[in-house]
């Protein structure tokens, strides 16, 4: 592990020691995804539709409580579908792609620098990328970001490997069959951001020859039609909605909209100061690797001379934090797709001024070891004082058997994503948004019924027959940021 250059059982090495850190990744992130239920919006929206999608059979259009889903492309719905066949309809198996692809792409990092003869370094960035804070926050969750990130990462590392400086002049055959598949696994996973790496590839290809040049156009091409195979037929079913929808609701007005969902900068005024956001929110998002670039930075930085590889690197993230800087909606985790290029970067530089390598492993596996322990002991306490952040699953849980199958289920004054995801865990119905002043005539209609709203609306005057069934639970609505009493009124 100490020695830069590969021997002749490097190779055989660095498998093992990849492989060893892929579990290790891995491992940290079980007890967080395991113990935590589905939190805040977006978390159940995928799920639920991935759920659905798997009961219907349709694997073109995404649908949430039956109604279209045109947010996302459709491949974090396959694996998630693909994940609940395998481990059951729960939170876990649902966050199970983003953990593999997190993992995934600090193996990458580390195969990397293997291919360049640099072990330690591949070793550095995979931890540094795997247990820095925002990765830790935003790459076991089961949302799209983790699948992008990972194709991203590996369309930039496949297209260095076709441009890379070579002796014979010649790029691999067999990476440029790959690159298709890496850009257009990232637009099924999110979307056109997965087309950033092209921009650096193309940009860092111009010495490389004309050939090359061609190799990449071609798999651009190449990618294209796998993305329209899908992308087709999506298009006739929903008589281009998807794509109307998807690419000009969702996309456009993030970029130009501003306070899309709630999110990003509603005037002039408010976009200008929020330039700088991401630039700021990077010293939080790096810990605990950002102090050590303050503290060395004139080791780092003094007389650097970016080589053709940093100079990929730079450009990669760079670019990834222009673009979202200049949006108009902002969230954290949008420029995490850049910190595998600069975790990388940083392994590098710190490799290159003599700083020993083990004080950024032993920080970084120190941190994901203090999350793990967190998640093991802090999450089964909150949950046991009340605090748990799905009410509503808690709610099902007390009401046991008396939820049926075929129970019909409406809410008040609480439509959030998480009620339809923990109650379609027993019934096989979708729900329904109904007023106060319905409840009683919704439960009144035939067959096993239960509502769900705010303990603070009251039960009023429509208490029912003795074999009605009522359940409250105190929480915390992750969504929202707030404690919420909630009743459960169950007809069996």
């Amino acid at each position: 592990m100490n020695a830069t250059p590969l021997d002749s059982s490097a190779p055989v090495a660095s498998w093992r020691v990849g492989l060893l850190l892929f579990i290790a990744v891995l491992v940290l992130s079980l007890l967080q995804a395991a113990l935590l239920p589905l939190l805040d919006r977006d978390e159940p929206r995928f799920a639920e539709a991935s759920r659905e999608m798997l009961q219907s059979g349709n694997f073109i259009v995404p649908t949430f409580n039956n109604a279209p889903r045109y947010a996302k492309p459709p491949l974090i719905y396959w694996c998630q579908a693909a994940s609940f066949t395998l481990f059951g309809e729960n939170a876990f198996a649902a966050r199970l792609p983003s953990l593999l692809a997190t993992a995934g792409t600090a193996w990458l990092l580390f195969f990397w620098c293997a291919r360049l003869g640099q072990i330690q370094i591949g070793f550095s960035a995979a931890v540094s990328y795997a247990l820095c804070f925002q990765t830790i926050q935003q790459g076991r969750v089961a949302t799209a970001d983790a699948l992008l990130i990972f194709f991203m990462t590996l369309t930039a590392f496949v297209g260095w490997q076709i441009i890379r400086p070579r002796d014979t002049g010649r790029c691999s055959s067999w990476y440029c069959a790959i690159l298709p598949l890496c850009w257009a696994g990232g637009f099924l996973a999110k979307g056109p951001e997965a087309l950033l790496p092209f921009l650096p590839l193309l940009w860092c290809a111009r010495g490389a020859g004309r050939a090359v040049l061609f190799r990449l156009v071609q798999s651009f091409i190449i990618g294209l039609a796998l993305v329209l195979i899908w992308a087709m037929p999506a298009y006739v079913a929903t008589h281009g909605d998807y794509w109307k929808v998807g690419l000009g609701h969702d996309v456009f007005d993030r970029a130009v909209g501003g306070n899309f969902q709630g999110h990003g900068a509603s005037t002039v005024g408010w976009y200008l100061l929020s330039l700088p956001f991401y630039l700021l929110l990077f010293w939080l998002s790096a810990l605990p690797w950002s102090p050590l670039l303050v503290i060395h930075r004139k080791k780092l930085f003094t007389a650097w001379k970016p080589d053709l590889i940093d100079t990929y690197l730079l450009l990669n993230a760079g670019l990834i934090f222009l673009v979202f800087s200049l949006m108009a909606t902002k969230l954290p985790h949008y420029t995490l797709p850049a910190f595998p290029f600069l975790a990388l970067l940083f392994a590098r530089r710190w490799n290159a001024v003599s700083l020993s390598p083990h004080h950024v492993t032993r920080l970084g596996w120190r941190m994901g070891t203090v999350f793990a322990l967190v998640a093991l002991v802090g999450i089964p306490i909150a949950i046991a004082n009340n605090a748990t952040p799905s009410p509503v699953g808690q709610l099902v849980r007390m009401a046991g058997s008396d939820l049926k199958p075929n129970t019909e289920y409406a809410f008040v004054d609480f439509q959030e994503p998480n009620t339809i995801w923990e109650m379609r865990r027993v019934s096989k119905n979708f729900g329904h948004s109904i007023s106060a002043n319905d409840r009683g005539d919704f439960m009144k209609l035939p067959g096993p019924r239960a509502v769900i709203f705010p303990t603070e609306i009251g039960i009023l005057h429509w208490v029912g027959p003795f074999n009605w069934k009522q359940y409250e639970v105190r929480g915390f609505n992750a969504a929202k940021g707030k404690f919420i009493d909630l009743t459960l009124v169950v007809k069996p």
